[in-house]
C-alpha cells in the first residue's frame, strides 16, 4: 500500500469508527449482499451469556484477537507478504434468543443491534507493505415485528466502512480502497390466517461509496425492490415464484459505467427429499437493461452484449447424514453490477461441510470455484492505466477458493481456533501501467490465522 493510501485508508476508518460504536449493528463478517468474497475469515464469536439487562435485553460484549500469515496483502501478482495481528472489538445488544424465554413465549418485537471496529497492522520487509495500518469498522441493526402473526415486518441496516476489495475488483494498483458502504433494507410479509401461503414485498437501498478520488467515478447507488409468494405444498415442501426488479446508478462524475435497472423473474422449489437429505432448485431469466449508452464514453468489447440477458438459478443438495454434521453441494448462476465492465456473470460451483466433532469442537471447510465473465469493459485510462495487456477488449477469470478452521470452546464466553484459506485467481487478462510495465491480474493469496474471541 503506498504511503498516500495508507493516511487515507487510516482516517476513513478512525473518522467512521466512533459512529458506528454509538450506531447499531452486530459484529460479524465484512460482508456486502452482492458479490461472494470476503479478504479474511468472518466468524466472529458473539453469543456468549450476556449481561442482562431489565426483563427482555441481553448485552454481548467481546474482543478478539488473530495472529498470523498473509502471502499476498496487496493481492497482486508481485505478493507482498506479511505478518498481520487483528484486534476486533465487537458489541452487541439484544432481545432475549428464543431458549432463554417462558415456554409458549411469543414477543411481538424481536431486535440485534451491535457494532465492530477492526484494527489491522502488517509486519513486512517488503517496501509496499511496510508496518502500514488498516483501521475497518461496521454497524448492523435487524428488527423483527409480529413474527408469530399473519402480518410480519422486518428492518435492517448494515453499515460499513472497509479498506478491502470489493468483489477483488480493486485487486491491484487500488487494492487498499477505502469504502463507505450502506444498506438498509425492509421487507413485509402476509401469510393469510397464518396458513400455508406467504406473500412478501421488500425495499432497499444501497450506497457504495470509495473514499479516494481517484475511484470517484465508481460510486454507486443501488434501489431494489422484490416480490415474491410462495406456497407450503407439503409439511416438507415449498414452491416460490420471485420478481426483483432494481435501479443502478454509478453517480461519480464522468461515470463509465452507464446506468442499469436490472430485472429478474425467478420459480424454485425447496423439499425433503429423504429424512437425510435435502434439495432445492430455482430457475428464471435475468436481464442487466443497461440504457444511456450513448451519453457514455465509449466501453470497450462486444457492444451486442452490452446487457446481460441469459437464465439465472441454482441447485442445492443437503445432507444430514450423521448428527452435528451438515454438507452444502451445488451450483449457482447470478450476474452484477461491475466497476470493470457493465456487469460481471458468475457460475459458482461449492461445498460446504460443517461437524461437531466432539463437544464444542468444531470444523469447517469450504470450496469454490466461480467461472467469471465479463461485459464489456470500461477503458484501462479509468483505473490509471495506459492500456490492457495485448490489447485485450474481453476478459474471464475462474476464481478459486479454499478455507478450512477449527473451533473450540472451552468457556461459554471463549473461543479459540486456527484457520486457513487460499483464494486463487486465474486469468490471462492484465494490464500496462504509466511506464508500459504489465501487470498481471492473476494472484494467488494465501493466510494463516489463529484467533482467540472472548464474547460475554
Amino acid at each position: 500500500m503506498s504511503s498516500r493510501l495508507r493516511p487515507r485508508a487510516a482516517l476513513a476508518g478512525l473518522l467512521l469508527a466512533a459512529l458506528l460504536c454509538a450506531g447499531s449493528g452486530t459484529a460479524r463478517a465484512q460482508y456486502v449482499p452482492y458479490g461472494p468474497f470476503e479478504v479474511y475469515p468472518g466468524q466472529v464469536f458473539r453469543e456468549g451469556p450476556g449481561f442482562r439487562i431489565g426483563e427482555g435485553l441481553v448485552i454481548h460484549p467481546g474482543l478478539q484477537a488473530d495472529l498470523g500469515y498473509d502471502s499476498n496483502v496487496l493481492m497482486s501478482s508481485r505478493a507482498g507478504q506479511a505478518g498481520v495481528l487483528r484486534l476486533l472489538g465487537h458489541v452487541d445488544l439484544a432481545t432475549l434468543p428464543p431458549q432463554r424465554l417462558d415456554v409458549g413465549s411469543q414477543p411481538a418485537l424481536a431486535f440485534r443491534v451491535g457494532a465492530a471496529v477492526e484494527y489491522r497492522q502488517f509486519f513486512s520487509r517488503d517496501a509496499r507493505v511496510g508496518s502500514s495500518q488498516q483501521v475497518n469498522a461496521q454497524s448492523d441493526a435487524n428488527l423483527s415485528l409480529w413474527t408469530y402473526r399473519p402480518f410480519s415486518l422486518r428492518a435492517s441496516n448494515h453499515f460499513l466502512v472497509t479498506n478491502d476489495a470489493r468483489n477483488l475488483e480493486v485487486a491491484n494498483s487500488q487494492t487498499f480502497a477505502p469504502r463507505i458502504y450502506d444498506r438498509i433494507a425492509v421487507l413485509a410479509t402476509y401469510r393469510p390466517r397464518n396458513g400455508p401461503l406467504e406473500i412478501g414485498l421488500g425495499e432497499s437501498f444501497r450506497i457504495d461509496h470509495y473514499v479516494q478520488s481517484e475511484l470517484e467515478r465508481s460510486r454507486a447507488l443501488s434501489n431494489d425492490i422484490n416480490l415474491y409468494a410462495q406456497l407450503r405444498v407439503l409439511p416438507e415442501t415449498l414452491v416460490k415464484l420471485e420478481l426483483r426488479s432494481s435501479y443502478v446508478d454509478f453517480y461519480g462524475q464522468s461515470s463509465p459505467i452507464p446506468s442499469s435497472a436490472p430485472i429478474r423473474i425467478t420459480a424454485g422449489a425447496q423439499t425433503m427429499l429423504l429424512s437425510w437429505l435435502g434439495a432445492s432448485a430455482y430457475l428464471g431469466y435475468g436481464n442487466s437493461l443497461h440504457f444511456g449508452l450513448s451519453d457514455m464514453p465509449p466501453l470497450l468489447g462486444d457492444l451486442t452484449a452490452v446487457r446481460y440477458s441469459n437464465f439465472v438459478g441454482g441447485l442445492e443438495a443437503r445432507l444430514r447424514m450423521f448428527q452435528r454434521m451438515r454438507l452444502n453441494a451445488g451450483w449457482a448462476r447470478e450476474f452484477f453490477d461491475s466497476i470493470y465492465a457493465t456487469y460481471f456473470r458468475d457460475d459458482r460451483l461449492y461445498i460446504h461441510y460443517e461437524q461437531g466433532i466432539w463437544r464444542s469442537l468444531t470444523v469447517r471447510s469450504q470450496f469454490e470455484t466461480y467461472l467469471r465473465q465479463y461485459g464489456p469493459l470500461v477503458r484501462p485510462e479509468v483505473f490509471l492505466y495506459r492500456a490492457y495487456r495485448n490489447g485485450a477488449t474481453t476478459r474471464s477469470d475462474v476464481l478459486v477458493s479454499f478455507s478450512a478452521e477449527a473451533s473450540f470452546r472451552p468457556l461459554s464466553f471463549l473461543e479459540v481456533g486456527a484457520s486457513y484459506s487460499v483464494l486463487d485467481d486465474i486469468t490471462d487478462f492484465g494490464f500496462l501501467d504509466g511506464s508500459g510495465t504489465p501487470i498481471d491480474a492473476a494472484f494467488v493469496k494465501h493466510v494463516l490465522l489463529f484467533k482467540a474471541d472472548l464474547a460475554y
